[in-house]
């Protein structure tokens, strides 16, 4: 039988949470992932010898980093706001207990118990399971100071190990590491919003073209990522999977050897479902004398493990996922063994798996070593190399093979309406350093999240905090200028 290739690419994103000139993190969404998440990750991973691809965006590495350095901080933290404890005790910052085989807390009312098991809700499952320090807290308990405290050390432990476990692991050739462009900007709506209009013609789309911008911020990533990374990377995940041929274009231009992005992408392109021998191999995509290698996610099997297999027994989800990656080896027809890649987001599923996904992700990850060939995208690229050319690329992102998350409702738009009038007086600017200054903030403005997040598809009670990050950095690339932001931008 045909030996199958499997290729996970965990992608882990947080957008950038800093107003301008602050030092506190408007939300804590990058302290509490690094404890929980990508340090569990990495410990599977450790565990294993695993092999896989994990991408990181630039935005949440640098913030990694000053947190690591003890240079910024956020107020959910038992000294902070009374907004933060208000947030978590009405559940926009969930305490997922039970799920993570700890005691459903009795009372939260006194402030001591509540940030203790904040702290517990969000440590990572393998140091929850392994390390002698949870023993205290395996049953209810009324917290003392000194218990907070010590969490509170705890939680900033694993926070600090975080990155160097993830540079191990690339240096020891285990796992690929790759980026995104930096602040996770949907880099085709970047070189012209106009390009949302092939998927959906009749959209209201607002012009905004800052080609220069798409180019700083995937310049930027590459570097950055060698300087935390110790490498450049070779491959990228575009914010979103979105992709266009003048996207790609740039990427290959500056020396990006391969990206990957949604399987319907390639259905688009093809103008049919594909054949598996279409799905499950690269494709070599030339543009403008340049050549770049796309490969194509299985769908299917992406949002399974995403969105499906945390309400399954372990078993159950292990073996459904495993018989159909044997289904694709049973029919192959291709020239070179088939390569099944699984990409998606590397955190946020894991709230809904038992313990955080670890019994289920261990047990994957010895499953797929023992019938298949766990590969990184790279590696699999080195040994086979593209099998076939693409005529063309469809232009869209991972979700419906379009950009309509990010752009064509009426608040979305008025916010690409403010970026573009930013970024008009930016260019007028004749002051370089102001104008580099002000550049800044807008960069930080276009990242996706600020769209996604006013998208009616995407409600949350935490869209203030999210429109005021975005409507921050607008108005102090205004300010930089030595100019008044307009009044419309305090309505966003």
């Amino acid at each position: 039988m045909t030996e199958v290739h499997v290729a996970f690419l965990w992608h882990m994103h947080q957008p950038w949470y800093l107003l301008p000139e602050a030092r506190e993190a408007v939300l804590p969404w990058v302290r509490l992932r690094a404890a929980k998440d990508y340090y569990d990750m990495a410990q599977h991973l450790r565990r294993t010898g695993f092999p896989c691809t994990v991408n990181f965006t630039p935005c949440l590495t640098e913030q990694l980093r000053l947190l690591a350095a003890g240079e910024i901080r956020d107020p959910f933290v038992p000294d902070g706001s009374r907004e933060a404890e208000e947030l978590v005790r009405a559940g926009h910052i969930p305490l997922p207990l039970a799920r993570r085989g700890l005691p459903e807390a009795p009372n939260l009312a006194r402030p001591e118990d509540l940030w203790a098991w904040f702290f517990l809700a969000w440590t990572a499952q393998t140091a929850l399971e392994e390390d002698p320090r949870a023993a205290r807290f395996r049953a209810p308990f009324s917290a003392t100071e000194g218990d907070v405290e010590a969490l509170q050390s705890w939680q900033g432990e694993l926070v600090r190990a975080v990155l160097p476990l993830y540079r191990a692991l690339g240096d020891s050739g285990q796992i690929e590491l790759t980026t995104t462009p930096f602040y996770h900007p949907i880099l085709p709506l970047l070189l012209d919003t106009e390009v949302a209009r092939r998927a959906r013609p009749m959209d209201s789309v607002p012009a905004f073209r800052a080609p220069e911008d798409a180019r700083a911020q995937a310049e930027r990533a590459l570097g950055h990522h060698a300087e935390v990374f110790g490498a450049r990377p070779q491959g990228m995940w575009p914010a979103e999977g979105a992709v266009s041929p003048e996207a790609l274009a740039l990427l290959a231009d500056l020396g990006v050897a391969w990206v990957a992005t949604d399987g319907e992408i390639l259905a688009r392109t093809l103008g049919r479902p594909p054949a598996p021998e279409e799905l499950y191999q690269p494709w070599r995509l030339r543009l403008a004398g340049q050549e770049i290698l796309v490969v194509f996610r299985d769908p299917v099997l992406s949002n399974l493990l995403s969105f499906t297999y945390g309400a399954w027994p372990v078993e159950a989800a292990v073996e459904d996922f495993l018989s159909r990656v044997a289904a694709v080896a049973r029919n192959w027809r291709g020239s070179a063994p088939p390569l099944v890649l699984i990409a998606m987001d590397g955190e946020n599923a894991w709230d809904h798996y038992a313990q955080n996904g670890r019994p289920f992700l261990l047990r994957l990850y010895q499953e797929v070593q023992r019938r298949f060939r766990p590969t990184s995208v790279g590696d699999y690229l080195a040994r086979f190399g593209p099998q076939r050319e693409l005529p063309g690329l469809w232009s869209g992102s991972w979700i419906d093979a379009d950009f309509r998350t990010w752009i064509g409702e009426p608040l979305q738009n008025r916010a690409w309406q403010a970026l573009a009038e930013a970024r008009a007086a930016v260019q007028e600017c004749p002051d370089p350093e102001g104008r580099a200054r002000a550049l800044a903030h807008v960069h930080v403005a276009e990242g996706s999240d600020w769209f996604w997040w006013r998208s009616s598809r995407n409600p949350t009670p935490l869209a203030p905090h999210f429109a005021r990050i975005f409507r921050e950095h607008v108005a102090a690339a205004w300010r930089v200028l030595g100019r008044t932001p307009p009044e419309h931008l305090a309505t966003l």
